[in-house]
């Protein structure tokens, strides 16, 4: 029986000792930093936020392979939020503002999702034509964000007794996505022609935005070792005046070959051809 018990206690210790090694690995890994202000959300803890604004935004960056993002992110609640503010604060942080509180944690994951696809974007100022494009990957990312949480939440959330939220995500994204599904009958490049013209002038336009994400993001569900080709979407000449046709030309350019046949497809379900 003592020989036993020895096992016991011995098979527990390794086990014990492989989470806290898988935890430190992971955290290891993890190069950009989340810097949460504690002021203003309500009745929630910070360690708690921070722990959804992790697992959300890792399940999108895990697919990054080595091109990790090393960003120092500041994320505050206030009601100008959401957004990702272009200026950096006096020590180089990123500035991400939420709007939500207490322990709404789906909307937290939303909108830390869509924030966070804009920094991994590499976002930068200046002509906003095309910028309805990385609005609606930033869209996109929040369904993808959220369905991989809903998934990974059933057997391994951020604590052991919030696995019960699992479904509770499920719901949420439920209901996105058939609010923002297109009509059997309508391609998402017809739908995008439709409304070209208004996206150019309006590229936060959400009901478009969050239709034609919908439509994307099962190509980056089935292959998402291209989540890192949105790292060059910005370079080059991308925030200058072009028709839409030239940016995804010069988002094809600016990446590297391995994410070429994925962009092409991209620029196909678009009605574009490169």
């Amino acid at each position: 029986m003592k020989k036993f018990n020895q096992k016991i206690q011995a098979f527990f210790f390794l086990f014990f000792l492989s989470l806290i090694v898988n935890s430190s690995s992971e955290e290891t890994n993890r190069l950009y930093e989340i810097r949460l202000d504690p002021k203003g959300w309500g009745n929630a803890s910070p360690q708690d936020i921070k722990a959804v604004l992790y697992s959300t935004c890792d399940s999108i960056h895990k697919h990054f392979g080595p091109l990790k993002e090393k960003e120092p992110l500041r994320v505050v609640r206030d009601k100008s939020g959401p957004i990702v503010l272009f200026k950096r604060n006096p020590n180089g942080e990123i500035i991400i503002k939420l709007n939500t509180g207490d322990r709404f944690w789906c909307q937290y994951a939303y909108q830390m999702a869509h924030e966070f696809c804009h920094v991994l974007c590499r976002f930068k100022n200046g002509s906003q034509t095309n910028l309805w494009f990385e609005e609606s990957l930033c869209e996109m990312a929040s369904m993808f964000a959220l369905k991989s949480m809903a998934k990974t939440w059933k057997t391994n959330p951020p604590y052991s007794n919030w696995k019960s939220y699992a479904s509770a995500i499920d719901d949420y994204l439920e209901d996105i996505v058939l609010k923002n599904k297109l009509p059997e009958d309508i391609s998402v490049g017809d739908y995008y022609k439709k409304n070209a013209e208004t996206l150019a002038k309006d590229p936060v336009n959400r009901p478009i935005n969050g239709k034609i994400a919908t439509a994307l993001l099962s190509s980056f569900e089935t292959n998402p070792e291209h989540w890192a080709s949105i790292h060059y979407i910005n370079n080059g000449k991308a925030k200058e005046e072009l028709t839409f046709e030239q940016y995804m030309k010069n988002w094809l350019d600016e990446s590297p070959k391995k994410h070429h046949i994925f962009i092409h497809s991209i620029a196909r379900k678009l009605g574009i051809s490169l």
